[in-house]
């Protein structure tokens, strides 16, 4: 026998005569009963007993369980033809009966009202009441619980199923009927009120006598803690335990939190900072807690749990884009270790993708790009969209590529859909049909993955394996189901599955209420003992009338059964300690708490120093920081073809130096935002492709002045459904009708706008549109692609450049100009140049030409070049046009990354890269108080 620790969690000193007798002992929980158990192993082997008989100590649920599965041994009438219905069969068919009632009022749904359903026949039963008490109440909920009622026993009937309270009824029945034997006397120690009156009975007809077990009362020291709030409340506690353990390590420390499954997360990991601060590095072993923890955590929240229940909604299309993340990122399926580079450009695919839910094929077709992009040989390849896109070398794997995964996983899902649609016409499958079908989707998903699980996964992938047994076995209670049902109902025993690793024990035990009734400990610290939490408010069944409630005191009925359970609570635990400290946080957001009334006289109070911040900073020495300099960069190596990036190099370069380094040098960008509806820069397109089209047909201003407006609204509209048309290939998920016709109403009506505009200008023709040029600027092979070229009257042109968003002209005579495109255009046509401008084409910022002209009376919106601070001809503009910008290009090639931003809007757009020019810091570092936007204004620093 295991005897792990020196103290157990029992006293049993007082329950050696009992057990020397063979007394049966009867526990609330199972935690109480393995304590009792090593108590009366350790007492066996104080007295020099090489072995002893085991103690009779048994939890009421397990004993009764024993009594049925004798009932069905021997052939008691009725029992061996019957089974107890599984708790989740029980819900499903609540459900199931809910959901098909015609009479139930609207708003009421089985998955939401079978769980209290369930619950209120559960009281019903245990509580013994007649239906007919039931049936005369005026109450109308109740009256739609027993019409629910004669269906589901119906069911249950036909299925010869039994609640678990109707077979504890058959065990009444035969310890009545003398067909089980009575036994002598019973104990019952840890409950804190008598159980329910069927298990009154039961125990009444079961022995000659019985015997309720409790501690004699004495006088221990109290102390009182208050907290700051609820987290500051955990970290007091936590260091209590660890100070009373490094000074006293053989004591038996307990720590109640009355709401300790829904406090489960935050209290693990500030018990782990105060106990073991290092399990936050990144080379500490998964591990368990340092204490133990009795709450344990739903089998759907463990990481490889989550992971399968996760993977097989896969079939299930489309859904939100962090779906695909979290798959993405998980490392439970696959071979995630040598896949990782294609998993990452996948993500990106697929927030490039600009769809808030994409579908499977989505991550399939994605997932194929990123392999193709990512593969074995190294290179460079252009994609579809004109980019260069460096290849990276993947490790070989003998296994399956994503995508073709992807793709066996989609072709069962479908293939199973046609085969029952051929043969059954149904989807309705057996559980233990989809046990299988859910198991062989995993395996070709390669769950759980090729990484040795170690010991806490191991042990959840064994529970898995129970729960896939339970899982297939409610066929014996529930019809076939769809491929929906059957995962919800997967999923729902995943969740009701409670799962805490096996591990050694610890001195330390942080408890619920109701795993600590009846432990004992040398120090104990009882929390949350504010006035909200002790004594509880009452929970009433809606299903049932409350003077029912009341009067039958089922649980949570009365406010006065529960201020009589919160006192026995903390008598018990009073008897149970030698010290005992209460606490509670005296904030909870924003409102105050007060203490429990039930804690009445003097207390002293408990001297604690709560943690300033995590323990190991105070070990850490303070690192010293190299400095390294980042204003100058490799010069680039140039070739033959266009660089990347066109007039977008030249802009950010004349607004930080470091920053355009990032970007077209290091790759850094921006991730995409995916949005409903369109994008700014899909609307953009949309109305460059517009464009293009009409004036692909009316060709010059001449053709536009003879169309009356019928003809020029047909053409327009003819040119944005083409445009619409190809827009819909690219975004099917979002062109439906009415989204269609609604953007076109929307394009129709700004483009029209824009074409007023247009007639009132002088004479010209469309010479170019969309046109692609190289322009060689210095070193530099920039690709331009210049939106329209007009020609007018005299044989010059005038250049446009669309703009869908805000348009200006104000930094075309900077020194450094953030907007090199129109200027780059300029410099790259070999024709005399009257005109350069933007159409700005924008709902909400407005739609007119802005731009510069060196002939009067053009077209409204423009200046003269003198005005906006330039020279008063073209040649002398471009001159000094060329000057500045070849200067910027000749900076980029030579590597000047200066950190600095040479406006105060440089940033605006750049946000994302501040982790990597560490600006923050560098303004932080020259004046403590300056802001960011202060920085920004200045635009003096620099590393």
């Amino acid at each position: 026998m295991s005897l792990s620790m020196t103290n157990p969690l029992f006293d049993i000193e007082g329950l050696i005569n009992e057990l020397e007798a063979h007394t049966q002992i009867l526990v609330p929980n199972r935690r109480l009963a393995r304590q009792i158990t090593s108590a009366w192993g350790q007492h066996c082997y104080q007295q020099g007993l090489q072995a002893w008989r085991q103690a009779p100590v048994q939890t009421l649920d397990t004993w009764l369980l024993e009594c049925w599965q004798e009932l069905q041994d021997r052939a008691y009438p009725d029992c061996f033809t019957h089974s107890i219905i599984n708790p989740h069969a029980e819900r499903l068919i609540w459900e199931q009966v809910i959901d098909n009632d015609s009479d139930k009022p609207i708003g009421i749904e089985g998955s939401v009202f079978s769980r209290l359903a369930q619950s209120a026949l559960q009281n019903l039963e245990r509580w013994q009441v007649p239906l007919a008490e039931v049936t005369q109440s005026a109450h109308e909920a109740s009256q739609h619980l027993l019409r629910w009622y004669r269906e589901f026993s119906t069911l249950l009937a036909n299925k010869q199923l039994l609640t678990p309270a109707q077979a504890q009824s058959f065990v009444w029945q035969a310890f009545q009927q003398a067909f089980l034997s009575k036994g002598g006397r019973v104990v019952l120690v840890g409950f804190n009120t008598e159980p329910a009156p069927l298990f009154q009975n039961i125990i009444e007809a079961a022995f000659s006598e019985s015997i309720y077990w409790r501690e004699a009362e004495k006088t221990i020291a109290k102390h009182i803690c208050i907290a700051a709030n609820d987290s500051d409340e955990i970290s007091q506690a936590a260091q209590w335990a660890k100070s009373t353990i490094d000074t006293q390590p053989d004591q038996r420390v307990g720590i109640v939190f009355p709401n300790l499954a829904n406090q489960r997360h935050r209290i693990d990991r500030i018990f782990r900072e105060v106990f073991t601060p290092e399990y936050c590095l990144p080379g500490a072993p998964h591990g368990l807690p340092p204490v133990n923890i009795s709450a344990g955590i739903a089998l759907s929240d463990t990481a490889l749990i989550s992971s399968a229940l996760h993977l097989l909604q896969l079939h299930r299309s489309p859904q939100p884009l962090e779906f695909y993340y979290a798959l993405l990122n998980d490392p439970f399926w696959g071979d995630a270790a040598n896949e990782q580079i294609a998993r990452a450009q996948c993500q990106l695919l697929l927030r490039k993708g600009y769809k808030l839910q994409p579908g499977s094929a989505d991550l399939r077709f994605c997932m194929k790009r990123a392999e193709d992009r990512a593969s074995i040989s190294s290179g460079t390849n252009d994609d579809k969209n004109g980019d260069k896109n460096v290849r990276v070398s993947l490790p070989q794997s003998t296994f399956k590529s994503l995508s073709q995964v992807l793709q066996q996983f989609e072709d069962r899902c479908r293939r199973q859909g046609k085969h029952a649609s051929a043969e059954t016409r149904s989807t309705q499958k057996s559980f233990s049909f989809w046990a299988e079908e859910f198991s062989s989707r995993l395996k070709i998903l390669g769950w759980p993955g090729t990484r040795t699980l170690d010991s806490i996964e191991y042990q959840q992938q064994q529970l898995w394996l129970d729960v896939l047994e339970e899982f297939a076995g409610l066929d014996s209670a529930i019809d076939p189901v769809d491929n929906l049902t059957a995962l919800t109902q997967l999923t729902r025993i995943c969740r009701g599955r409670i799962f805490q690793a096996e591990g050694s024990d610890s001195p330390v035990q942080v408890l619920g209420l109701l795993e600590a009734a009846g432990l004992h400990f040398d120090s104990l610290w009882l929390a949350e003992m504010h006035d909200g939490q002790w004594p509880q408010s009452p929970d009433y069944n809606p299903l049932l009338p409350v003077s029912l409630q009341r009067l039958q005191k089922m649980p949570r009925s009365s406010a006065e059964t529960e201020l009589s359970i919160a006192r026995q609570l903390l008598k018990d635990f009073e008897n149970h300690c030698q010290k005992i400290v209460f606490s509670y946080g005296l904030r909870d957001g924003d409102s105050e708490r007060q203490i429990s009334r039930l804690l009445v006289g003097d207390f002293a109070s408990l001297d604690t120093h709560p943690p300033t911040g995590h323990p190991l900073l105070k070990e850490l020495d303070k690192p010293a920081l190299q400095q390294i300099s980042i204003d100058q960069a490799p010069p680039l190596i140039l070739e033959k073809l266009p660089i990347r990036g066109g007039s977008a190099i030249l802009r950010d370069q004349a607004r930080c130096p470091f920053n355009a380094f990032a970007i077209w040098r290091l790759g850094a960008e921006a991730l995409p935002e995916p949005a409903f509806g369109f994008t700014a820069m899909e609307r953009g397109n949309l109305v460059h492709h517009t464009m293009e089209l009409f004036w692909a047909d009316c060709q010059d201003s001449t053709t536009l002045h003879k169309m009356d407006s019928a003809a020029r609204d047909a053409l327009l509209a003819q040119s944005i459904n083409t445009a619409m048309s190809q827009a819909k290939t690219d975004r099917p998920d979002l062109f439906g009708p009415r989204f269609f016709a609604i953007e076109s109403q929307r394009l129709h009506k700004l483009l029209s706008s824009w074409l007023d505009i247009e007639q009132s200008r002088s004479t010209f023709s469309v010479a170019g549109r969309e046109e692609k040029i190289t322009f060689q600027l210095g070193e530099l092979n920039l690709s331009l692609r210049i939106d329209r070229i007009d020609k007018l009257k005299d044989g010059s042109i005038m250049l446009i450049d669309y703009k869908t968003g805000s348009a200006s002209i104000k930094g075309f005579a900077d020194e450094r100009p953030e907007e090199p495109q129109l200027l780059l255009y300029a410099l790259a046509t070999d024709q005399t140049l009257t005109s350069l401008c933007f159409a700005q084409v924008s709902a909400s910022k407005g739609v007119g030409l802005k731009g510069l002209t060196s002939q009067a009376d053009l077209a409204p919106g423009l200046s003269d070049l003198e005005a906006a601070g330039l020279e008063n001809n073209w040649p002398d503009t471009l001159a000094l046009w060329r000057q500045r910008l070849e200067g910027l290009a000749a900076e980029f090639c030579q590597g000047d990354a200066d950190m600095v931003f040479y406006s105060s809007t440089a940033a605006t757009y750049q946000s994302h890269l501040l982790p990597l020019n560490r600006w923050l810091e560098i303004a932080a570092g020259n004046d403590a108080e300056t802001s960011l936007e202060t920085s920004l204004e200045t635009g003096s620093a620099n590393d």
